[in-house]
């Protein structure tokens, strides 16, 4: 029995290490991304919402207004 509490002990441990490891790289290529696209990050809202005006609202109106 304290051969298997350990075993799961040890699991257990290389199991949260590898979640925080990939936190870690998440969070880095997200920060990453964030920072590279900074002075572009204006331009990228306005597209976004111009492209929601121009299509996801326009099949959302419809849908609702159909009938």
């Amino acid at each position: 029995m304290t051969v298997f509490l350990i075993l799961t002990a040890i699991a257990y441990g290389i199991f949260k290490a590898g979640c925080f490891i990939l936190l870690v790289v998440k969070g880095y290529q997200g920060w990453t991304l964030f920072w590279k696209n900074y002075d572009r990050l204006p331009h990228i809202i306005r597209s976004r919402c111009r492209y929601q005006r121009r299509f996801i609202f326009r099949r959302i109106w419809k849908r609702i207004f159909s009938h």
